[in-house]
């Protein structure tokens, strides 16, 4: 058990975020490193995740791609793109959003739409 306390504080101590706004542009740009070990397979595991967004008019769109850090010599870390938008329905908590990734090769996925709330 404090080998499972010790891993989890560990990852919480070794992810990181940050992201920067670019003026008053509605661009963002920002990113992940996010370092886990599980404990049911004994592997672990190192991405890093950049993300870019624009926001205009109450709509946030965003583009990301994780990286595997951990596998950079031995093949291709390069995993696709994911885009997302969203849009904040007015102080209900609701937002409607949608979802679509691609591959390596840039073939896209399934298409994700949806609403969510949050209280």
């Amino acid at each position: 058990m404090k080998i499972a306390a010790i891993a989890v504080a560990a990852t919480l101590a070794v992810t990181a975020a940050q992201a920067a706004e670019i003026g008053n542009t509605g661009i963002s740009l920002g990113g992940t490193v996010d370092a886990n070990y599980t404990t049911g397979l004994d592997t672990y595991a190192v991405e890093f995740t950049p993300r870019a967004g624009y926001s205009a008019f109450g709509v946030a769109f965003g583009v990301e791609s994780t990286f595997d850090v951990m596998d950079l010599n031995n093949g291709e870390p390069f995993k696709g793109l994911d885009f997302d938008a969203s849009y904040d329905l007015m102080n209900t908590g609701a937002k409607v959003y949608g979802e679509v990734g691609t591959d390596k090769d840039f073939e896209f996925g399934d298409v994700k739409v949806g609403v969510s709330f949050s209280f």
